[in-house]
């Protein structure tokens, strides 16, 4: 039986070594396991490049899948908001995918959002979070639909952030199809299938042995980009609440019972349980103008949620909606929970341009550039002027993961005297305040 087949998996372990591309890897670790594949976390040899390698099964129709997913990646690269592939290599049989190692999927996400929470506590994301998580997403679709493909398979652990850019990105393509052109197999995972994808996820069930070739009667229509758009309300609804919007069972192939009756005195179901669970929370309670922000990501996710796919807002007109007209800020949570290659340290000195002299500026400056550089390559130190950020100071590494080591080992430092306070910081962000800085190295 396949069950009793693990070897169909390329089984490694940390420190076994690979060579393709010309180099020699070290494996990491194992990152996840799924139907179709594993992924390792392996380090170069030579340089210290850190790479992911998603290694398919051994079998035929897993190497169609390896091969359909390099077709569906081809089709819509050049997105920054979509992982980059660095190539393709067979090991031992196994077809292999070489991507960028990215930091943590959303899932993952929430686990480490959870552990300063209480048991039974949900372990629910801030809403600059949320803004920041749905922004990227749909920038991602914006460029995937615009080019007529569909996802198809959009979920937590599909979901990943970069450190290395401070951006969130998309992964795994494998269910993937042009639109028009829907593939005969099954889409989008349990709990976040649409209505329409539950229809044509029960067909195919029921038709998957009929022989090669025999003509199909009562063909559900093909699925659309909105199945992508109703994957992306369920994600942000689950990551306000810090629980699943819809179990297994709770969506109704076809849609709701008034939506299926095309009921225009009746709103569809999604509506009312948007409305309970959307609401505010203590964690909320500093944001100005809370209630309007809530009151606009109930309303997006009430049009995402919609039944009838033909109602649902495409990518683009998601990404116009005055949810995303609110300033939102991190908190400082947030900006331990995101890394980043952008270090942010307070308590650093009281203002110099106002106190010191323009040697004691260049001597702070010059201490933690040596102090960071023992970690990694720094680009540049910077100290802003103005009265809200005096007492801190930015330091942009060249890779993340360099930054990560920086902020564990210099949190709770004494620098001048003070204890420093060391958290990531937004890369976007970062490169509006350099413009407002009074100075760096």
């Amino acid at each position: 039986m396949e069950k009793n087949t693990p070897e169909l998996f390329l089984d490694l372990c940390e420190g076994d070594m690979l060579s393709f591309m010309g180099q020699s890897w070290r494996i990491v670790r194992c990152r996840g396991m799924g139907r179709c594949a594993k992924v390792y976390h392996a380090v170069s040899s030579e340089g210290g490049a850190q790479v992911a390698i998603k290694a398919f099964r051994r079998e035929e129709k897993y190497r169609l899948v390896f091969i359909k997913e390099i077709r569906n990646l081809d089709a819509v690269y050049m997105s920054r908001h979509i992982a980059s592939v660095l190539g393709s290599f067979t090991h031992k049989g196994h077809p292999c995918l070489l991507f960028e190692l990215l930091e943590h999927n959303l899932k993952e996400l929430h686990l480490k959002n959870a552990a300063g929470t209480e048991p039974d506590e949900p372990s629910c994301l801030s809403l600059y979070l949320i803004q920041n998580l749905l922004d990227d997403i749909m920038k991602c679709l914006q460029h995937v639909h615009a080019r007529g493909w569909v996802h198809a398979d959009l979920k937590p652990a599909n979901v990943m952030w970069c450190a290395q850019e401070g951006c969130w990105k998309v992964i795994d393509f494998g269910h993937s199809f042009q639109e028009g052109h829907q593939d005969f197999s099954q889409i989008q995972s349990f709990c976040y299938q649409s209505p329409e994808a539950k229809t044509w996820n029960a067909f195919i069930l029921q038709h998957s042995s009929a022989p090669r070739g025999r003509k199909l009667h009562d063909k559900p229509r093909s699925c659309t980009s909105a199945v992508d758009t109703w994957s992306v309300g369920c994600i942000a609804a689950g990551a306000f609440t810090g629980m699943k919007l819809y179990e297994q069972g709770d969506v109704t192939p076809g849609g709701c019972q008034q939506c299926r009756k095309d009921c225009e005195t009746l709103k569809c179901e999604c509506e009312p349980l948007i409305e309970a669970v959307i609401k505010q929370r203590p964690i909320d309670s500093h944001i100005p103008k809370i209630k309007d922000v809530i009151a606009d990501l109930r309303d997006l996710l009430i049009q995402m949620l919609q039944c009838n796919p033909e109602v649902r807002p495409t990518a683009s007109a998601c990404l116009q909606h005055p949810f995303f007209t609110h300033k939102l800020k991190p908190s400082y949570k947030d900006l331990l929970l995101m890394p980043t290659r952008v270090l942010r340290l307070v308590n650093v000195t009281d203002s110099p341009s106002e106190d010191g002299t323009p040697d004691e500026f260049t001597d702070i400056l010059k201490d933690l550039r040596e102090e960071c550089e023992k970690y990694g390559a720094v680009r540049k130190v910077v100290m802003p002027t103005d009265k809200e950020n005096k007492d801190k100071a930015f330091v942009e590494f060249e890779d993340a993961l360099d930054c990560e080591a920086a902020q564990r080992a210099l949190v709770g430092r004494q620098f001048d005297g003070k204890p420093l306070l060391a958290t990531f910081y937004p890369i976007n962000d970062y490169r509006s305040q350099i413009l407002g800085t009074g100075g760096g190295s």
